[in-house]
């Protein structure tokens, strides 16, 4: 036990994290993300290697290389600044893009407080679907009845009790959590562990935790633009 607490990773640093970074944190660990950054890299630094590196580099050779730019669907929205045509998007960009970022690609090796993360704004359309590990939120709403012909005195207190029991019993559950940054942020700090391949940070978990984990892990991981829609408190 104490061998594993030593070389449990260390996740103090996300405890200040807004959530523009939380957001990060879940991208940066995205297969898809590291396979494209991979790719992007690999282009860039050979592109840098023939054209020269800012601001020295040959720009108009360095545009008329095919490893500069992605044909795109010259229909999407792009960012008119980076396209070199209608329908050619320069792999910075196309990679901003993509992701849902402004800046040049970030390296996801790197933690939320090693870089600069500016996100695009979330289109007026933009709508994640369900979360599985949320299936329970019908169960934090409740609907109450008053008769009328009754003291609503007794009946508050009634209503009072009632919500009290429930709230005891979905804590004890583990499934009491508020949907704001910081009513999430415990739990996620144990989503990004067991994304890192930590499986000794579940085995304290009850069953039903560790779905959820795994389940809000893997929704998140995908739908991290999701995050810039909570509240900041």
């Amino acid at each position: 036990m104490e061998i594993a607490q030593l070389n449990r990773p260390d996740y103090s640093y996300t405890h200040s994290l807004n959530k523009e970074q939380w957001a990060w944190e879940f991208l940066r660990r995205n297969p898809d993300y590291q396979m494209d950054y991979k790719w992007f890299i690999k282009q860039w630094r050979a592109l840098e290697k023939d054209y020269g590196r800012s601001p020295d580099m040959d720009y108009q050779a360095w545009k008329q290389d095919p490893r500069s730019y992605k044909i795109v669907d010259p229909s999407s929205e792009q960012d008119g600044h980076c396209s070199i045509s209608d329908d050619k998007l320069l792999i910075e960009c196309w990679m901003g893009n993509k992701w849902g970022f402004f800046q040049f690609p970030n390296n996801p090796d790197l933690t939320a407080l090693e870089v600069d993360i500016t996100w695009r704004p979330l289109p007026p359309e933009y709508d994640a679907p369900d979360n599985p590990a949320e299936t329970n939120k019908h169960e934090l709403i409740q609907s109450v009845e008053f008769d009328l012909s009754k003291p609503l005195k007794d009946q508050l207190e009634q209503v009072k009790h009632k919500v009290i029991i429930s709230q005891r019993r979905l804590r004890k559950q583990g499934s009491l959590t508020a949907f704001t940054l910081t009513g999430k942020k415990t739990l996620w700090v144990s989503c990004i562990d067991w994304l890192d391949n930590s499986p000794h940070q579940l085995a304290t978990q009850s069953e039903f935790k560790q779905k959820q984990i795994q389940k809000e892990a893997e929704y998140y991981l995908k739908h991290y633009l999701n995050i810039l829609t909570f509240m900041k408190k």
